[in-house]
């Protein structure tokens, strides 16, 4: 009875959740080598902007997978 609901439910946290972690963990790794390396902290910024530039790509194609998936594209109106 609640089965779809799951999903759903299940689907959200997951396509939520992915970039999420992502983020938390990028953002721990920069703090870390920022504290060691204060010098060096544009070049640490740099190098993590590419990785989060990543995670925003992959979460806007889980995101935008996800509304083609839930759309209704036959109704027309």
């Amino acid at each position: 009875m609640f089965g779809a609901a799951f999903i759903l439910i299940g689907m959200f946290l997951f396509i939520i959740g992915i970039p999420c972690i992502g983020v938390a963990i990028l953002g721990t790794n920069l703090a870390n080598r920022i504290a060691f390396h204060p010098s060096k902290t544009p070049a640490i910024q740099l190098s993590v902007m590419l990785q989060l530039f990543i995670l925003e790509i992959i979460s806007f194609g889980l995101l935008s997978l996800l509304y083609h998936l839930l759309a209704d594209y036959g109704q027309g109106a």
